[in-house]
């Protein structure tokens, strides 16, 4: 039996699509993210937001296939060993924090940690009426990606960055 979903590329609009056993539809997409480039002040290519949407809003029953499905579509992306991958949790529902730690018990158990980084960081934003958002948000990139170590720096100046633009 098979442990993930079948899912199809969508050229026109760029995204992995699949269906769950219950009807619903999951989109995957890894959008272009210009903020290193923002931060740092010169092009720095290969990094994508990963962007994992759900055609519905209702609470699904859980289904081990969807992350395996999205795992397999993960590795895809670490094809290209110069790719990485931002994932900043949403908190549509005030779900952030359980959607990160969703997203780090995928990782932990991921046969793909071995070649793949991981670096969270919980980012706190002051906001216009003067209080405190946490932002959770992960990095991803492969080990001989040949520009980790300015990913790192540049990773490391988001608070920084989120703070600054008040």
């Amino acid at each position: 039996m098979q442990n993930r979903y079948n899912f199809v590329f969508d050229d026109l609009t760029n995204t992995y699509n699949f269906a769950t056993k219950n009807d619903v539809l999951y989109r995957v997409a890894f959008i272009n993210d210009e903020t290193f480039s923002t931060i740092s002040g010169e092009e720095i290519p290969n990094v994508f937001q990963l962007i994992v949407e759900k055609s519905n809003d209702g609470i699904e029953p859980y289904d081990s296939k969807v992350s395996k499905t999205i795992e397999d579509i993960i590795e895809r992306f670490f094809n290209k060993i110069e790719n990485s991958l931002i994932f900043v949790c949403s908190d549509e529902n005030e779900k952030a924090e359980k959607r990160h730690e969703i997203f780090n018990r995928w990782y932990k158990k991921s046969k793909y940690r071995e070649i793949i980084i991981k670096i969270d960081n919980v980012i706190s934003v002051k906001t216009e009426d003067n209080t405190t958002q946490k932002i959770y948000t992960s990095f991803m990139f492969h080990k001989h990606n040949s520009n980790f170590q300015k990913l790192l720096e540049i990773y490391s100046q988001f608070e920084k960055m989120l703070n600054d633009e008040k």
